[in-house]
């Protein structure tokens, strides 16, 4: 086994933590006898979470590749590391545990375990951790791509300083403001653009 399968199985290993745990907490919201107030940003916010790692596992061989054959996979691992260890605290931050329990109106006599999601997403210790969190990641990224990639061009760097720019600014939207159109803003860039690009990468 080389050096290469060795760092890629390990970073496969924190994205299937990752995902199990958000499949876990989706689980949980849908089991039965579990009373959910549903709202739809923080199930947004999760997909966005589900395809952005998706999206940067399936990428992550090719750079590493790149890296190894270049002399370099020590450092473009250590970088994957954070990474994808900041990306499985996103996931594990995207929706409550089975013990984040609140009373939901018109859930009954009140005997089963109840979730609003909306108090949950609105929360100050999610957004506190979710968010910022998700731009800490963005930002790391952008300063990865600036200092560690052979970029073609001045252009390249621009284009790839404004994506990056984009969606770290787009993600501490919700940290300053309660107004649901701007979360709703917010996840529609940032969930329409790394979609497209994993339909564009994985699909075709």
């Amino acid at each position: 086994m080389s050096q290469l399968e060795y760092l890629v199985a390990l970073v496969s290993i924190i994205v299937g933590l990752g995902l199990t745990d958000l499949a876990q907490s989706v689980r949980e919201l849908i089991r039965p006898g579990y009373a959910v107030k549903w709202d739809g940003l923080p199930l947004a916010w999760s997909a966005f979470v589900f395809l952005f790692t998706i999206l940067l596992w399936w990428n992550g061989f090719s750079v590493l590749e790149s890296a190894s054959s270049a002399g370099e996979a020590g450092p473009r691992f250590l970088s994957y590391l954070l990474f994808f260890f900041l990306l499985y605290l996103c996931c594990a931050f995207a929706l409550p545990d089975p013990d984040w329990e609140t009373s939901v109106a018109g859930s009954g006599d009140g005997s089963a375990p109840a979730v609003d999601l909306e108090a949950f997403y609105f929360s100050a210790g999610h957004r506190r951790w979710f968010f910022g969190l998700l731009t800490g990641l963005f930002v790391a990224l952008g300063v990865d791509n600036q200092i560690s990639f052979a970029w073609g061009s001045m252009q390249d760097r621009l284009v790839s300083a404004l994506a990056i720019g984009g969606l770290a600014s787009a993600s501490a939207v919700p940290m300053v403001t309660d107004q649901r159109w701007a979360h709703w803003t917010a996840v529609a860039m940032t969930l329409g653009l790394i979609g497209w690009r994993a339909a564009r990468q994985i699909l075709f």
